[in-house]
């Protein structure tokens, strides 16, 4: 077996895809298959079974998976151990990041960190699933971090460290009847439309839960990804969102909440694994305070 061939066969497994596979890896998608392909030879079983949509592990990939994780990461603590040894941080880190990131410049810190490390390759990837499967893919490895949206303090396999928290807002359009209230109430909200987010986001999760708990129901008209082009639905009219307050501009009204709900991003990390030197750099610069965090104009008013 050859270390680019569990590479590969890894990132197949954990993506599901052998484009995504092949995206992860940086290689074309028919040297990732030939790569594989021999390796099953090698072993003299399939590790995949290759569907219309999806790859999945047969029985001896899943018996491999574990395996072929540990051979990689006893080469990247290799490479650690010899780059130490002449002084030198290096290696690959992959990132996870949410799609809105509140007052956090991302870009900022993985400049700052490029400037500092530059033999440390940051593989950055911007989910639009949500939180719930970066957390799910810095449990499995196929992420070494991930800045993620949780209400949760703990959860198994997972170390969490909250880097922002900033209260939630109603938003409307700047005609709407609510739009000249001081304050309004979950109660107040039950019969809007609502323009919301995919199930597993952050910030859906924790404006059903304050449904939930005052025994009201929502009607979610939109849901979207991006917080640009809820801010234009609103701003038509079109419907009604709770955000984070630095989420809102002056194209929308924004009112405060009576029952107070806060959105928060925390750094995600795996429990029990010991990580990389690079990776370890990274996540002291994502928790620095003063690294990366650059407040809005708005702040958190």
């Amino acid at each position: 077996m050859q270390p680019h061939q569990l590479e590969y066969f890894l990132a197949v497994a954990e993506t599901g895809s052998f484009t995504r596979g092949a995206e992860r890896v940086g290689v074309v998608q028919s040297a990732v298959s030939a790569a594989i392909a021999q390796l099953e030879r090698q072993l003299r079983t399939p590790l995949l079974e290759r569907a219309y949509h999806r790859v999945t592990l047969t029985a001896a990939g899943e018996a491999l998976l574990p395996h072929a994780r540990n051979v990689l990461a006893d080469i990247e603590a290799g490479r650690d151990a010899v780059a130490s040894a002449r002084g030198e941080v290096s290696g690959t880190v992959l990132l996870g990041t949410l799609a809105f990131t509140g007052p956090w410049d991302v870009a900022d810190l993985l400049r700052d960190f490029q400037g500092r490390y530059p033999l440390v390759a940051v593989h950055l990837r911007q989910t639009i699933a949500g939180s719930a499967t970066s957390l799910a893919e810095v449990r499995s490895g196929a992420l070494d971090l991930a800045l993620v949206s949780t209400q949760a303090e703990s959860l198994p396999g997972l170390r969490l460290d909250e880097i922002h928290r900033e209260p939630m807002v109603f938003a409307c359009a700047r005609e709407h009847p609510l739009a000249r209230r001081s304050a309004v109430s979950i109660l107040d909200l039950v019969d809007l439309p609502f323009i919301d987010y995919p199930t597993g986001w952050g910030n859906r999760t924790v404006v059903d839960l304050a449904f939930a708990a005052a025994g009201a129901a929502r009607a979610i008209r939109t849901e979207v990804t991006d917080f640009r082009l809820a801010r234009a639905l609103v701003g038509r009219d079109l419907g009604v969102t709770i955000v984070p307050v630095s989420a809102v501009d002056e194209s929308i009204a924004h009112i405060p909440l009576r029952e107070p709900l806060e959105w928060s991003v925390k750094l995600a990390r795996p429990a029990g694994r010991r990580p990389s030197q690079a990776t370890a750099r990274l996540a002291d610069a994502i928790l620095d305070p003063y690294s990366a965090l650059r407040p809005t104009s708005r702040g958190l008013e």
